[in-house]
């Protein structure tokens, strides 16, 4: 979304773009995933847990993503930059101590 904005779009405009841009790699790491469950020799029940995850998930991701677009197109980007700088500082942190591994 940054490069976006440095190109000249607005917030509501960069991430719009952005999104789509991670579809690609998303669908091809999910059917190289496929192709190894399938090799694993998954069960019918692991493909229907397997296919009523990915509906579940296709639908809250969908939720998140148009969620978020609503708060750009009315807020600042800021509180959302500052909050994923804390979690990063947490997170270096974490390993730093060795409290996440």
């Amino acid at each position: 979304m940054t490069a976006a904005l440095f190109l000249g779009f607005k917030r509501e405009e960069a991430a719009r773009f952005s999104f789509p841009l991670g579809l690609p790699a998303i669908a091809l790491a999910g059917l190289k995933e496929l192709a190894e469950l399938r090799h694993a020799g998954l069960d019918a029940h692991g493909w229907l847990v397997l296919a009523v995850g990915l509906v579940i998930g296709s639908f809250s991701a969908c939720v998140a993503i148009g969620g978020l677009l609503r708060i750009l197109e009315r807020f600042s980007a800021w509180p959302f930059a500052v909050y994923r700088a804390f979690i990063g500082a947490v997170l270096l942190a974490g390993v730093a101590t060795g409290w996440l591994g």
